[in-house]
């Protein structure tokens, strides 16, 4: 499996600051899932069940829902988690 770097902004790791975790996974649901292994409390703020509820950028690019499940990785992938933003 490709090793890759997950960005995790403050807004998710809050009272600590943002930082970067290494793991290793061929998908994007495989990361998100090894991050969830790494810092268990995560769960709760990354996915609802199977549901997403965070947005992912893959090397900067922005994935919608429907591709984070399928997209594969590779090595020196960076994805980065942002918080959804809603507003009225």
């Amino acid at each position: 499996m490709p090793a890759i770097t997950v960005g995790l902004p403050a807004a998710l790791t809050a009272p600590r600051p943002a930082h970067d975790v290494a793991c290793e996974a061929a998908t994007i649901v495989e990361a998100l899932r090894a991050l969830v292994a790494q810092a268990p409390h995560l769960e709760q703020r990354i996915f609802y069940g199977d549901r997403l509820l965070v947005v992912v950028t893959l090397n900067g690019k922005h994935l919608p829902p429907a591709q984070v499940k399928d997209t594969e990785l590779a090595a020196g992938d960076r994805l980065d988690i942002l918080m959804p933003v809603a507003g009225g």
